[in-house]
C-alpha cells in the first residue's frame, strides 16, 4: 500500500507541474471534476472505468524513476495539497465500496414505514388487471387495485387493527369501537373505527384519502418509526377528501368527485319526493341538500335566499346535477372551494 501511495503522490506532483502526459491529465481532470458534480447514478456508471484508469496510471507511474519532491516548508502535513487529494481519493473509493456493498440505505417498500414492520405479515398483491377483493381477519374487506400490495397480520391484536398499503385500495371496515382500524400508506396514516374510504397514490407520490361513509382521521407519518409518528391531523366526513402533497408536505382538503347521498332514506322523508320543488325557496332547499350530502353550501350573495324554484329533480341523486338544476332556475352558478360549495349570482328581490 505504501508504494501505491508514493506512486499516487508522484502522479499528483506531475499534474501540478504540468509534466504529466495528456492522456493521464485527461483522466485526472475527469476524476477531479467528478468529485463535486457527479450525480449518484452517473458515479455508479462511471466508477468502474474511472477507477481502473486511475489505478492503471498509478501502477505505470510506480515503475518509472522517482522524482525528487521538495519538502513543504512552513506547512503542517495535514495542510498539504497531497494530503487533501489523498483524503478525497479515500473518500471516493470508500463511497464506491459502500455503494457496492449495499451499505447505503435503500428506500423502504412503503414510504416512512420500515420494512421490518411488514416483513412478518401476510403479503397480498394484486398482479391482475382488475380489482381484487381481500377479506381481513376481522371481516373487513379491501378492494385492492391492480399493482397494489396489502400487508396484514394473520390475526389482529386485542387493541388495534393495523394494515399496510402500497398503492390504491377501497376499504369497507367492520365497525369495532374498541379496536381502531389503521392503514399505513406512503407518507400518511389513516385511522377509523368503522367506515368506507379509498386511498390512492399517484405517480408524483401524492396520496389521496376519500371518505364514502363514517369518520376518518388522516395524518402525516412524519417519522420512520411508526409508533412515534406525529404530524398534522385532518378529520374527514362522508364525501370529503384530503390530499397529501409529497413535494410540499401539506394536507389539502376538498370534496370527492361524485358526492353521494349520506342521509338515510327515512331521515330525508320520502326520497322519491325529496327533490320535487313547487315554488320552493332556496333557503329551504340549501339545508336539505346539506343534510342529504353532508356538504356545506354557502351563498355568496344574500339576495339568492330570496329566490324560489319550481322543478322536478326526483330522478337525480348526483349533488352536482341537482345544483345544475337549481342554478339554472335562479340564474346562478356554483363553485367548489376546498370542501365547501359556494353559490354566486345576482339573486332575487325580496317580496314585500
Amino acid at each position: 500500500m505504501g508504494k501505491s501511495w508514493k506512486g499516487f503522490y508522484r502522479l499528483i506532483h506531475r499534474y501540478q507541474h504540468n509534466t504529466i502526459n495528456p492522456i493521464k491529465k485527461q483522466v485526472m481532470d475527469f476524476w477531479y471534476d467528478s468529485i463535486n458534480h457527479s450525480k449518484t447514478d452517473e458515479l455508479q456508471q462511471e466508477d468502474p472505468k474511472l477507477k481502473s484508469d486511475i489505478w492503471n496510471s498509478i501502477r505505470q507511474q510506480m515503475h518509472e524513476a522517482p522524482e525528487i519532491v521538495e519538502p513543504l516548508i512552513g506547512k503542517r502535513w495535514w495542510q498539504s495539497v497531497y494530503f487533501k487529494f489523498a483524503a478525497t481519493a479515500i473518500f471516493l473509493i470508500s463511497g464506491f465500496l459502500f455503494y457496492k456493498g449495499g451499505f447505503i440505505e435503500r428506500k423502504s417498500i412503503i414510504a416512512k414505514v420500515p420494512d421490518s414492520m411488514i416483513s412478518e405479515l401476510v403479503r397480498n398483491e394484486n398482479d391482475s388487471k382488475k380489482l381484487k377483493l381481500v377479506k381481513l381477519p376481522d371481516g373487513s374487506e379491501v378492494s385492492l387495485y391492480p399493482g397494489s400490495i396489502l400487508f396484514y397480520p394473520q390475526a389482529f391484536t386485542a387493541r388495534e387493527r393495523n394494515v399496510f398499503l402500497k398503492g390504491d385500495g377501497f376499504f369497507d371496515v367492520t365497525h369495532d369501537p374498541g379496536k381502531p382500524f389503521t392503514v399505513y400508506s406512503d407518507h400518511i396514516i389513516t385511522k377509523v373505527l368503522g367506515t368506507s374510504f379509498t386511498i390512492k397514490t399517484n405517480k408524483q407520490g401524492n396520496v389521496e384519502v376519500a371518505v364514502l361513509r363514517g369518520l376518518v382521521k388522516v395524518k402525516e407519518n412524519a417519522d420512520r418509526t411508526v409508533a412515534s409518528a406525529v404530524g398534522k391531523e385532518v378529520t374527514l366526513t362522508p364525501n370529503k377528501k384530503v390530499t397529501f402533497s409529497f413535494e410540499t408536505k401539506e394536507m389539502v382538503t376538498g370534496l370527492v368527485e361524485e358526492p353521494v347521498l349520506v342521509a338515510r332514506r327515512e331521515s330525508v322523508t320520502d326520497l322519491a319526493n325529496t327533490f320535487i320543488y313547487t315554488d320552493t325557496p332556496v333557503i329551504t332547499i340549501i339545508p336539505q341538500l346539506e343534510k342529504a350530502y353532508g356538504v356545506a353550501i354557502l351563498l355568496d350573495n344574500k339576495n339568492l335566499a330570496n329566490c324560489s324554484i319550481t322543478a322536478d329533480a326526483s330522478n337525480l341523486t348526483d349533488l352536482f346535477g341537482l345544483l345544475d338544476v337549481l342554478c339554472a332556475a335562479i340564474d346562478a352558478s356554483y363553485e367548489v372551494r376546498g370542501d365547501q360549495i359556494f353559490l354566486t349570482g345576482p339573486g332575487c328581490k325580496a317580496i314585500q
